[in-house]
Formats: C-alpha cells, sequence, structure tokens
C-alpha cells in the first residue's frame, strides 16, 4: 500500500498534516502509515484545526501508537510567515474552539476574495468549486490551486502558486494575523506547549525567536526536512542556549512530491518524553 521505510521503535513524528486541513491523507490512512513504519508516537498537526483529533484517536487504537494532540497556527511578522506547533493542546478548550472558528470565517471570506480577483482575470471558477474541493476542512489556497488544475489553467499546483497565488500575486491576500503573542497565548491556554516550527523558513527568524521567548516559548522544531547542513545542531545549540525543547517531524501533507513522508526523519522519542516532562 505504502512506500517501505526501515525504522526502529524508538521514533516519533510530530509535524503531520491530514484531509482534515491541507494533506493528501485522512487521520486513519496516517495511522496506517506510521504502524508500517514502526513509529512510536505521532502527531497530526492540521492547520488552525483540530478536527482530526477524535478521528486519528479511534483510529489509532490497539495500534501502540501514541498520539499527540496537535495544532498548527500561522501568523505574520513584519512580513515574515511564522508557524507555531501545539502539542497537548486540550481540543476543547474555549481559547482553542473560538480561534478555530473565527479562522474558518476568516479561510472563508479570504477564498471569495481570491476567486472573485481571478474571475476579474478572466478565470471562470467559483467559490462553490472551491467549497467542494475542500470537502469539508478548512478552506485555503492549496484547494484553489487544484480547481484551478482541474479547470485546464495550469498544470500543477506549484505552477498556480507561481502564476496566481503566491506571494505578489494577483491571489495573495493577507488572511486574519492574530500575531505572535496571541498564537502563543491559544496554545497555552488550552494547556499545550508551543514551538517553533521549521525555523529555517523564517527570514526574520532572529528577531520572531527573540519575540516569543519574551511571550514564553517552550520549544522548537530543531529536525524537519528544510534543516539540511548544519542548520538542525544550529537549531539544537539554539535551543539548548534558551532553555528550549526540542520536537521534528516530517511536515508530511500526504505525497503531493510523491513521496509519503511519514517518519522519513528519525526524531528520537526522547524528544516526547522531555515534553511530557516538562507538562508535568
Amino acid at each position: 500500500m505504502h512506500d517501505a521505510l526501515t525504522t526502529t521503535n524508538a521514533y516519533i513524528d510530530l509535524h503531520i498534516h491530514s484531509t482534515c486541513s491541507d494533506g493528501l491523507l485522512s487521520p486513519a490512512e496516517i495511522v496506517s502509515v506510521a504502524q508500517e513504519r514502526g513509529l512510536q508516537a505521532i502527531s497530526i498537526t492540521d492547520h488552525d484545526t483540530v478536527a482530526a483529533m477524535p478521528i486519528v484517536a479511534t483510529s489509532a487504537e490497539n495500534t501502540g501508537i501514541e498520539i499527540v494532540p496537535g495544532i498548527e497556527i500561522g501568523v505574520a511578522h513584519k512580513g515574515c510567515e511564522v508557524h507555531l506547533l501545539g502539542y497537548f493542546v486540550d481540543v476543547t478548550s474555549k481559547s482553542l474552539q473560538e480561534y478555530a472558528a473565527l479562522l474558518l470565517q476568516s479561510r472563508e471570506g479570504r477564498a471569495r476574495e481570491i476567486v472573485h480577483v481571478l474571475q476579474k482575470q478572466g478565470i471562470k471558477i467559483s467559490y462553490e468549486m472551491v467549497l467542494q474541493k475542500a470537502n469539508g476542512a478548512p478552506i485555503g489556497r492549496p484547494h484553489i490551486a487544484q480547481v484551478l488544475v482541474e479547470e485546464g489553467y495550469v498544470f500543477s499546483s506549484y505552477e498556480a502558486f507561481q502564476k496566481y497565488l503566491g506571494e505578489n500575486k494577483a491571489g495573495d491576500i493577507p488572511k486574519l494575523n492574530i500575531g505572535l503573542q496571541r498564537a502563543v497565548q491559544i496554545i497555552q491556554e488550552a494547556g499545550g506547549l508551543a514551538f517553533l516550527a521549521h525555523p529555517a523558513t523564517i527570514t526574520c527568524c532572529e528577531e520572531v525567536l527573540m519575540r516569543l521567548l519574551e511571550y514564553g516559548l517552550d520549544g522548537i522544531e530543531t529536525l524537519h526536512p528544510k534543516h539540511v547542513g548544519g542548520l538542525r545542531e544550529q537549531y539544537s545549540r539554539m535551543a539548548r542556549k534558551y532553555n528550549l525543547l526540542e520536537s521534528g517531524g516530517s511536515d508530511c501533507h500526504g505525497g503531493r512530491d510523491g513521496e509519503i513522508s511519514i517518519g522519513a526523519l528519525q526524531v528520537p522519542a526522547c524528544f516526547l518524553e522531555e515534553i511530557k516532562a516538562r507538562l508535568r
């Protein structure tokens, strides 16, 4: 069913996306892959939603895989896009639910505006087509890109972003921005720990990290596919310097690049043990 990957029982993956946001695999399929690859624990960290949690919890019963409740929250800071991962969040948290509802409404308005802009350029797609493509998941630009592919305006989602949806393109409509401090607060008010995700993708990383430390950041994602060369060790040193926890994961979106990367990074299980110790 899935491509084989050699792992041991001591590895985890704490950064995975499902069909509940912009991933291609359902929560149940993610559990299946994780089981095949011998992972000890996983976290589905969908964008701005914890909708996968009840499904993944049920799917993981009797598998021996530990499920870490997670979420990924995106904010903008001085032109930088910053993502925060929340681990062990209470999915019934009032702050989390209010945030998810607000973001859902904002995403819908943003998608309508993007479609309207594209229509004015002669692209004959509708909001209803995008809504159908989202299939109940929080609606976003990847769904618009998929519609553009299916309607023959581009050959790939990559081309859709290059031509219409990426930075400084017609469909580059800003999304709701709650700010760094509020993002950390929402995660911590839900009883979770806040981690800076894939710092290598942030152009103003040092300044963002300093600001997040002021707001009570708990950890940093040191193991990520984009952390190549000496970056992994650089971020590990940063974590030690500021007494931050470490996390890591594949950031798998289900095989858009032709490979299902769940478990591809050997993220040590001790990361999770240290996270749980900090919670205690």
